[in-house]
C-alpha cells in the first residue's frame, strides 16, 4: 500500500511538471545588462523585468567609453514590448531601438550571463548581445 502512494504521488509530480512545461512558465531574465558600445563608444545599461508573464526593459543609464554617465535622451526610455515568452525559453516582441527610434520585431533569449537580442524590420535583421552587470 505503501509503495503504490508513493508511486502514485511521482506520477502527480511528474503530470504536474509537465502541464507547467506547457503553460510556458519561462523565467523572465531580471536584472542589469549593458549594451554593446555604439560609434562613440557609449553604453547604455538597460534594466530588465517582469511585467506580468512578460518580460519589459528600459534604459536605467548610458554611459561613454572611460565608464563615465554620459548625458543620453535614451534615459528613462523603454525598449520591450509585448515580450511574451516561448515554450524554448526564449520571448519574442517587439524592440524600440533608443538610437534609431524604430519599432523591430524581436526575439530574445539568455545563455549565462549573456542576452542575445536579434531585431528585424522587415528584411533587414541586427544581431546583437547583452553583458548581465546585475
Amino acid at each position: 500500500m505503501r509503495k503504490s502512494r508513493h508511486l502514485a504521488a511521482m506520477v502527480l509530480g511528474i503530470y504536474a511538471g509537465a502541464a507547467q512545461a506547457q503553460e510556458g512558465q519561462v523565467e523572465v531574465p531580471r536584472g542589469l545588462w549593458q549594451t554593446e558600445p555604439d560609434t562613440f563608444g557609449v553604453v547604455l545599461l538597460v534594466r530588465t523585468r517582469a511585467c506580468g508573464r512578460s518580460l519589459c526593459a528600459r534604459v536605467e543609464r548610458a554611459k561613454n567609453r572611460a565608464g563615465y554617465d554620459a548625458p543620453s535622451g535614451a534615459v528613462g526610455q523603454k525598449v520591450f514590448w509585448s515580450m511574451d515568452p516561448r515554450p524554448d525559453g526564449s520571448f519574442f516582441g517587439e524592440y524600440r531601438s533608443p538610437k534609431a527610434e524604430q519599432f523591430r520585431e524581436s526575439r530574445v533569449e539568455v545563455a549565462g550571463r549573456i542576452l542575445r537580442l536579434r531585431a528585424c524590420r522587415k528584411q533587414d535583421c541586427r544581431a546583437t548581445e547583452w553583458k548581465r552587470v546585475k
